[in-house]
């Protein structure tokens, strides 16, 4: 009778081990992984039009910055770098936080070198959100409806 439930009692102890080890499943949806936006080889137009305000609606749950050199001769902007974004929410506070009022006529923007970046913000659920931000001469950022200007280090720096 020994030998007949040391096999039943060890069966118990993995079963309970097993059980222990399985991955938790979680059904909320801030909690789902969401892939990290793949950048374009190439620049094109700005994909879409976001929200009038703010710039970066809702809560992103990854970004990519996605660096473009200025154009070449044959019009083609090629992607120099891509960087992943690793303060999403810091990101997300400046652009929001930068002034939407537009500059005077008078405004001059020297040292434009021409590159772009752009920054693609991944949701849990919807489409992505596209921020193009021109970092040089009079530093701009625009989802396609909203502008920012004078973008300062606050946002910069965390390109």
């Amino acid at each position: 009778m020994i030998a007949l439930t040391r096999p039943i009692v060890i069966a118990g102890v993995l079963l309970a081990a097993a059980a222990c080890a399985a991955p938790t499943v979680t059904t909320d949806v801030a909690a789902q992984p969401v892939s990290t936006p793949v950048c374009a080889e190439k620049l094109s137009p700005h994909p879409g039009t976001g929200p009038a305000k703010p710039l970066v609606p809702g809560t992103p749950a990854a970004a990519v910055v996605c660096h473009y050199s200025a154009p070449v001769p044959a019009g083609v902007v090629p992607l120099t770098k891509s960087v992943i974004v690793t303060d999403v929410n810091g990101l997300v506070a400046a652009l929001n936080a930068a002034d939407t009022t537009p500059p005077s006529r008078r405004t001059m923007c020297p040292m434009d070198n021409g590159t772009s970046d752009v920054v693609i913000f991944a949701y849990a659920k919807g489409d992505p959100v596209y921020v193009t931000v021109k970092p040089t001469g009079c530093a701009t950022a625009t989802n396609g409806k909203a502008v920012a200007y004078r973008l300062g280090d606050a946002v910069l720096s965390k390109l």
